[in-house]
């Protein structure tokens, strides 16, 4: 058995000056969107419900955009977000949740940064350097920290929890932070900025595929890092699908969505 699903990520769509439409771009029944669609709250529902338009099942995972403006208090942002999205048709959001289609379970969850990705700098000068660099508050660090320890706990638990559900076969873990570091270390203008590259995933994300006793994680799809990138490590297949900020050199102004095939 096979399914497919349209992987879409970083929309950025405060960024860009035409009006986003989906007609006519979807290739599968299911999306699954994997964070960082507006810095603009108010923009995320209508986005969400346009994507949804096209697809029997959406599955969406924030990114840190989502709350870029709310970072002091993660707590709340998370809170009102689920507020504000609830009632979208065909939409499931799936931050520390999982969903299963046809033998198949899609988990997700932000993850963070775990604030010493590559170790390059010390962990307290990565955190720091963020909390300079997004101009948020020492607390506001401690809770990111907090998610990413949270987050990864989460895919922990939950692939664990998988190894022993008959109904499934195959794990497509989503996340919006970048999970394994070798994804991205050939990347000279973050090897240059050690802090953003430390910053740029969380390096306990991967803990989980040590519960996967059974090899049931087929695909991890994220995004956050805005240069494509599908590469198969260890018998998994590492994907993402960022259209990335509007002028900038790391952006598509064509974007389509990926599809993704999962079988087994």
């Amino acid at each position: 058995m096979k399914i497919h699903f349209d992987l879409i990520s970083d929309l950025h769509v405060d960024t860009w000056d035409e009006k986003f439409s989906w007609e006519g771009k979807a290739t599968s029944l299911y999306a699954v969107v994997a964070g960082d669609i507006s810095r603009d709250r108010s923009q995320i529902r209508p986005i969400l419900e346009e994507i949804s338009k096209h697809y029997v099942m959406t599955m969406f995972v924030d990114g840190n955009d989502e709350h870029r403006w709310t970072l002091d208090d993660l707590s709340t942002s998370y809170k009102t977000l689920k507020q504000e999205l609830i009632g979208i048709p065909n939409f499931i959001w799936l931050q520390d949740d999982s969903l299963v289609v046809d033998n198949i379970a899609f988990i997700g969850t932000n993850g963070w940064t775990s604030f010493d990705f590559a170790e390059d700098n010390t962990y307290l000068e990565n955190k720091k350097w963020m909390e300079e660099t997004y101009k948020i508050s020492m607390f506001a660090g401690q809770q990111i920290e907090a998610m990413a320890m949270q987050d990864a706990g989460f895919l922990v638990k939950t692939v664990d929890r998988l190894q022993r559900h008959p109904d499934v076969k195959k794990i497509v873990v989503v996340s919006h932070f970048v999970p394994n570091l070798t994804l991205i270390n050939h990347d000279t203008q973050l090897v240059n900025q050690p802090s953003r590259l430390n910053t740029t995933g969380n390096s306990f994300l991967t803990r989980c595929l040590e519960e996967d006793h059974e090899r049931k994680i087929d695909t991890w799809c994220f995004g956050h890092y805005h240069s494509d990138v599908d590469r198969v490590i260890d018998g998994i297949r590492y994907v993402n699908n960022c259209r990335g900020r509007g002028g900038t050199n790391w952006c598509k102004p064509v974007y389509y969505p990926k599809r993704i095939e999962v079988g087994f």
